[in-house]
């Protein structure tokens, strides 16, 4: 019996043991595997399709005809025997009716009919799939796209082609005989035309013709025969150089076969019943060593297997004992580990016939695999690189049979390869003892190319990105050998990689510790910023911020102290403080290096990690220390260009201040500054004086000399500026030109973006002038002072600015901002004056306050433009047009802003000055 594979047939065997025991003896084929049960018989059928299933009627776990019923559903082609062994009529028409391949009685049925009546349901099902094969065959005939088919009439007339026939060829002509088409050469259409005319006559016939058609030749197999109950001709054309290739490639590889068969390893030997060679394998020397001569001078087969290779009685009674292991010498006297088939058989003498397997080096991989085994275990605990480099060496040198074996890692600092770990051989050897990545050696190579590498006697193999794994021996590594250390090297690896992780992990874990700690002193710094931004709120004097600062800082029980100064005639002078160390301030010097100094002269941050390094170098060390102050941090407070000193906050811990920390206290250090600004400025406007500052300048930068000169004009900013999103909104009132000179010059200002005419007279009028930022009176504005007016003359060649400065509010600053802008301003005068707003809180700034944006721009435009003149000098429809609105949106602006205004009058919310 042959299974579909060739080889012998799979066959899945259901019963108990004294069943199973009878069957095996029916069967001289290897591939047996046996069940107990139903359930057991369908999962390996499931996992592996048998060629049959031979199942007894009584099973140990379950019945035979369920599993026969459960097999049809699933495998109703599969074929099934039924071995009964205490079956009778109705139970075998019961398994006919469930779909029983076969049914046989235990009692009258000998092994060989059994093994006989298998092989027959076996043959029965291949015969029932060749008969559907061939069923489907012709129709499939037509969608073959390897071979191109024609139908033709009896005359050669083409009924129908498959898609691979009408790719044959370029023609499209459905007319006339298929000899009669261009793509065969001359010499051959008479042929195709006889060969088609015979099978017209019901004989088939094959030719070879060429076949053109513009391309390049091609030799093509026509097979011509007439179909069956049909008057139609089928045509099937093979391309037979291709086939030709396949033929000499198979005949090629039935070469290869053949000597492949003459070189085989396993060794066959026959002999009779007393032991005597009837036949020897002409291989016999490639296990063995001996010619068959020589094989045939040792008598027996005991002289070169040994005595008691198995048991006579056991052979004769199952026909053939499989994998029998036993140990040979060869003619070198080396031995071999081998697996031994022994089988009855009768044939020309012979009786028992022996296949020998060279398991040697089998034997060796399975020892050596063990031990790979045990390292792998060791590796699982290993800790670090060294303890693994150490482990594989010392397990290596039994799994590669080398004695001169070396573990080399990467140190990506060197750029090297440096041994972790390396056998004495290996040192005594041609190892080196460092390798630079551009050395030209097998570890380098192995290393940098990923691969395996083996000059010689040294074998490399790479360990990822970790290094190389090097084995030195005798001789050249074989392809076995090369496999395990790249086993070895796969293990050592992924134990690398392991401790890689781990450390990674571990790493993370203390800089999630680490970062833990901090966020929690963070958090503590933002409770006390939180006390003192809620303190802020509230403060109404620089005093009162500076002490609440103070206070809140010294809460904390990591600050021991905490102070704010101020820079005066070149040292610092304190303002407040609290905590512990107040001494401190009268014991060091605030004119040198110490912290708070540095941070104020060079208006960054200072921050000293420790206070100990270098304490004999500087005195405020040694009295910080003295005081326990470990670590230091000075930030200055400045605003807007505004300094109101240093913050300067003292730990008794070394690296308090870590870069968190330093940007918080940053944070802080800007909001106490913006407080302190916020206050100056509310203490300014109280104030009921103002210092007015008067500059000329006649630089060109600023946009109205810009203009008056370019017009030959003189121009004056009519009102104040307004700040929007693209610029400077700005009124200014033109004199001695039309309006349309002033316009036209206005366009060709680079810092005025924009110009338009809200009240033209004859000589002058109101424009609307859109500036570039940044401007004079918006900087002016940033620093606490207003610019009251500004006057351009072309006669003059020079703009006068005049600046209220609100006290105490600094002058130099705004001396700064102007000459900032225009290099070459001179201050004309300085005066002091009475603001000419009441300073009980009903100011003219109080009811502009009321005014949303929009409505300040609708009546300030109307009021330039002329409207609330009487006559007026502009309609409500061209302010409206102005501010690009409705006439009626515009009308209700300024009925807002009124009612705003008369309310706030006669309300008693707001008083006008006369």
């Amino acid at each position: 019996m042959t299974s579909s594979d060739t080889g012998p047939p799979r066959l899945l065997l259901v019963g108990d043991d004294e069943w199973l025991a009878t069957v095996r003896e029916a069967f001289d084929t290897p591939r047996l595997s046996v069940a107990s049960g139903t359930q057991e018989a369908l999962g390996r059928v499931r996992s592996g399709r048998p060629d049959c299933v031979i199942s007894g009627l009584s099973l140990p776990a379950g019945d035979g005809l369920d599993l026969l019923r459960a097999l049809r559903e699933d495998f109703p082609t599969l074929p099934v025997v039924l071995y009964a062994e205490g079956g009778d009529e109705e139970g075998a028409s019961e398994a006919i009716g469930a779909g029983v391949s076969d049914y046989l009685p235990a009692g009258s049925t000998t092994p060989a009919e059994l093994r006989e009546r298998t092989a027959r349901a076996i043959e029965a099902e291949r015969t029932r799939e060749e008969r559907d094969r061939r069923a489907n065959q012709f129709e499939a005939l037509f969608s073959d796209p390897l071979s191109a088919t024609w139908l033709l009439s009896p005359a050669g007339r083409i009924r129908r082609a498959n898609d691979a026939a009408r790719a044959f060829a370029s023609d499209e002509s459905d007319n006339g005989p298929l000899w009669e088409r261009p793509w065969w050469g001359s010499a051959d259409r008479d042929r195709l035309r006889e060969a088609i005319e015979r099978a017209a006559d019901g004989e088939p016939s094959t030719l070879t013709l060429d076949c053109g058609d513009g391309r390049a030749p091609t030799t093509v197999e026509l097979a011509v025969r007439p179909v069956d109950d049909t008057d139609s001709l089928l045509v099937t054309a093979v391309d037979v150089t291709e086939r030709a290739e396949l033929a000499d490639e198979l005949r090629r590889s039935e070469e290869l076969h053949r000597v492949t068969l003459n070189n085989m390893t396993d060794t066959v030997l026959v002999t009779d019943d007393e032991g005597r060679f009837t036949y020897i394998c002409p291989n016999v020397h490639f296990i063995f060593g001996y010619t068959v001569e020589e094989i045939r001078e040792l008598g027996t087969i005991e002289a070169l297997l040994g005595a008691d290779l198995f048991d006579p009685e056991e052979l004769r009674e199952r026909g053939v004992l499989t994998n029998v292991e036993c140990t040979a010498a060869d003619r070198a006297g080396r031995e071999h580990s081998l697996l031994v088939n022994v089988k009855r058989v009768s044939i020309q003498g012979g009786t028992t016939l022996y296949s020998c397997r060279d398991v040697t080096t089998r034997k060796q991989r399975e020892r050596a695999l063990s031990t790979l085994h045990g390292t792998a275990r060791e590796l699982l605990y290993a800790e670090g690189y060294g303890e693994i480099a150490g482990i594989v060496v010392s397990d290596a040198t039994d799994v590669l049979d080398a004695a001169g074996i070396g573990c080399y890692l990467f140190d990506d600092e060197e750029n090297s390869l440096e041994p972790a770990a390396t056998t004495d051989a290996l040192l005594e050897g041609r190892a080196p003892d460092s390798l630079r990545l551009g050395d030209d050696h097998p570890v380098g190579r192995a290393f940098l190319e990923g691969r395996v590498v083996s000059d010689g006697p040294l074998l490399a193999v790479p360990l990822g990105d970790h290094g190389v794994l090097l084995a030195e021996s005798d001789g050249a590594f074989d392809a076995i050998t090369e496999e395990l250390a790249d086993l070895l090297a796969a293990t050592t690896e992924a134990a690398f990689d392991r401790v890689e992780r781990e450390t990674a992990l571990h790493e993370r874990d203390r800089e999630l510790r680490a970062r833990n700690r901090e966020l929690s002193r963070l958090n503590r710094i933002n409770d006390v910023i939180r006390e003192i931004d809620g303190a802020l709120v509230g403060a109404e004097t620089r005093e009162e911020i500076e002490r609440a600062v103070c206070d809140r800082l010294t809460t904390d029980d990591r600050f021991r102290f905490a102070w704010i100064g101020e820079f005066e005639d070149g040292a610092v002078v304190p303002r407040e403080w609290a905590g512990e160390g107040r001494t401190y301030l009268d014991a060091v010097s605030l004119e040198d290096d110490e912290p708070a100094v540095r941070a104020i002269r060079d208006e960054e941050p200072v921050a000293v990690e420790n206070v100990a390094e270098g304490f004999r170098e500087a005195p405020w060390r040694a009295a910080a220390l003295e005081r326990g102050y470990q670590s230091i941090l000075g930030v200055p407070l400045r605003h807007d260009g505004f300094s109101y000193g240093v913050l300067t906050v003292y730990a008794d811990q070394a690296n308090a201040f870590d870069a968190m920390a330093r940007t918080v206290f940053l944070e802080l250090a800007d909001t106490i500054a913006a407080a302190l600004t916020a206050v100056k400025q509310r203490n300014a406007l109280l104030n009921e004086t103002v210092t007015e500052l008067e500059y000329e300048t006649r630089s060109e930068p600023c946009p109205l000399l810009a203009l008056a000169l370019a017009a030959d004009c003189e121009v004056a900013l009519d009102g104040g500026v307004r700040r929007v999103e693209d610029g400077v909104l700005a009124f200014v009132a033109v004199e001695g030109v039309p309006l349309d000179r002033v316009l036209a010059a206005a366009g060709e200002t680079v810092a005025i973006e924009e110009a338009r005419a809200l009240v033209e007279r004859a000589d002058g009028g109101v424009l609307r002038l859109r500036l570039a930022p940044p401007f004079v009176a918006t900087r002016l504005a940033d620093r606490g002072a207003t610019l009251r007016s500004l006057r351009a003359s072309a006669d003059r060649a020079s703009a006068r600015l005049t600046v209220d400065v609100s006290n105490p509010t600094d002058v130099r600053t705004v001396d700064d901002v102007i000459t900032e802008r225009y290099p070459d301003a001179t201050l004309l005068a300085q005066r002091e004056r009475d603001r000419s707003e009441r300073a009980d809180g009903h100011t003219r700034s109080a009811l502009l306050d009321r005014l949303t944006d929009r409505q300040l721009e609708a009546v300030r435009l109307a009021y330039h433009s002329g409207f609330y003149e009487s006559p007026r000098a502009c309609s409500g429809e061209a302010v409206a047009d102005a501010l690009d609105v409705s006439p009626s949106a515009f009308y209700q602006l300024n009925r807002t802003v009124q009612h705003k205004i008369f309310g706030a009058l006669f309300d008693g919310y707001f008083t006008i000055e006369a």
